[in-house]
């Protein structure tokens, strides 16, 4: 796969709004340039150690998910088509390891670095995650996949 093969949606895959890792890093950006740009701070000090906590523990989370992934033979990015349901592993707790990973990170960044326009910022993220690809991504698997993952979906929780 080539890197501009992310980029393209195949007609075989959900309509999502963007890939999640371009929603979740360019949000982050923006919000720690205007924690910059406006010098905001928690006021506690940076949460350094609990922030590199948080990405220790979501970065692990996130490689786990994508390699039951690749176990199964599926595409990682949702602009692919996916081939198989994924229930074990992470999947077994949680619908979207892979999300809560990048929320994980998110926090862990935010806190470790003190910026808390960053940390603000998953208010818009987050609703973007979950309008524009998680419930597009599960109206795509159950079309595709029917009763199995109408199933899936009853025994397992979205995020947490």
């Amino acid at each position: 796969m080539r890197l501009s093969d992310l980029w393209k949606r195949d007609p075989d895959s959900p309509a999502v709004a963007a890939l999640p890792p371009v929603i979740y890093g360019l949000g982050f950006l923006i919000g720690y340039a205007c924690d910059i740009w406006w010098g905001w701070s928690f006021g506690v000090g940076p949460a350094i150690v609990l922030g590199w906590l948080l990405v220790a523990g979501g970065i692990p989370l996130a490689l786990w998910a994508a390699w039951h992934f690749r176990s199964a033979g599926t595409a990682i990015p949702p602009n692919q088509p996916t081939t198989a349901i994924v229930t074990d592993g992470p999947y077994r707790a949680t619908r979207n390891p892979m999300y809560v990973a990048l929320a994980i990170v998110h926090i862990g960044l935010a806190a470790a670095l003190d910026a808390p326009a960053a940390l603000l910022a998953l208010f818009v993220i987050v609703p973007l995650m979950h309008w524009g690809v998680v419930l597009r991504e599960e109206a795509y698997l159950e079309a595709k996949f029917g009763e199995d993952y109408a199933a899936y979906k009853r025994a397992t929780k979205r995020y947490l």
